[in-house]
């Protein structure tokens, strides 16, 4: 390996529409570095500790949101109190909800062109200073139970990917909402937990909505956790109990990044939260859905340094 990697997820969706970007990302890359091809999450620990023994400067990330996800967490836990090597978005997802939230913009190619130009020039590279979230052994940028996990999984079964199928799926909700049916249902299912927040316990015991993200969009422009960067060692952490129906008037609230000033919505930055299950809990990390019934520890991770090119 050299003073580049790139990690190339071919099942990442953006990348199954493409199948040729792999030679034309390898091309690019050249001698500068190594481009690995992983074909199981599996594959991403060794994969880290080879990269730590090698002190590689650039990891790059050719996937979705998930692929940011699951690489992130096998490197921090292979690397401990190692720093990791500066990480670029290479935007092979169909969302790439992250780098839109940071303003990473461009395309794959194009990005890691101009990457390869910087670093063979010895030109100093911009990056932003990005603090994620640790729930247990996990690390992302956003996490959610409730309606968030409900709402991947209608977004997954459909028959495309994308923003449309994004759109398609709110349009879909706010019209089963309106006639009480069963989509609606579905979508607003409760996550059946405790929840410790800090170190006071919430009274309910069933919420349509948990979100604890560190950056301020979650997909389509939508901005509920404006607070994120409010406090050093905070999250923005969401918790309601809001009904269905009120909801719908608050979207474009959502959308503007405005608080939700409402008795059933808890809404602050926070340093911890504790969410025990009562039951199998769904919940997602960066759009990967899990299930559990065991206790989830949420703080904040470490920061990281993300390549704006």
């Amino acid at each position: 390996m050299a003073g580049i990697v790139i990690i190339h997820n071919p099942f990442a969706r953006g990348n199954i529409r493409r199948p040729g970007i792999l030679l034309k990302i390898k091309k690019i890359v050249g001698d500068y570095g190594e481009v690995v091809s992983t074909k199981t999450i599996d594959e991403l620990p060794l994969v880290a500790e080879l990269c730590l023994k090698r002190e590689i400067d650039i990891l790059g990330v050719n996937g979705g949101d998930g692929s940011m996800h699951t690489l992130l967490t096998a490197f921090i836990n292979i690397y401990k109190d190692h720093p990791l090597p500066k990480i670029i978005a290479l935007r092979g997802g169909t969302m790439n909800t992250m780098p839109n939230s940071l303003k990473l913009k461009g395309k794959t190619l194009e990005i890691l062109q101009k990457l390869i130009e910087k670093y063979t020039t010895r030109t100093p590279l911009d990056t932003i200073g990005q603090h994620l979230i640790k729930l247990n052994d996990k690390y992302g940028f956003m996490s959610g139970a409730g309606i968030p996990p409900n709402f991947l999984s209608a977004y997954y079964d459909g028959t495309t990917t994308g923003p449309w199928q994004g759109i398609k799926v709110i349009a879909r909700t706010i019209g089963s909402v309106l006639i009480q049916g069963p989509f609606a249902k579905f979508i607003m299912a409760p996550a059946k937990c405790k929840l410790k927040v800090e170190e006071k316990e919430l009274p309910d015991k069933e919420f349509v909505a948990i979100l604890a993200c560190t950056i301020r969009e979650i997909g389509l422009g939508f901005t509920p956790t404006p607070r994120a960067y409010d406090k050093p060692g905070c999250f923005h952490f969401i918790a309601t109990t809001i009904a269905p129906i009120k909801i719908i008037p608050k979207i474009p609230a959502l959308w503007l990044g405005w608080d939700l000033n409402l008795p059933e919505v808890f809404s602050q930055p926070v340093s911890k939260a504790k969410i025990e299950p009562l039951a199998n809990l769904r919940y997602m990390i960066d759009g990967e859905i899990y299930e559990t019934e065991e206790p989830i520890e949420i703080t904040c991770g470490p920061t990281i340094e993300l390549i704006k090119i």
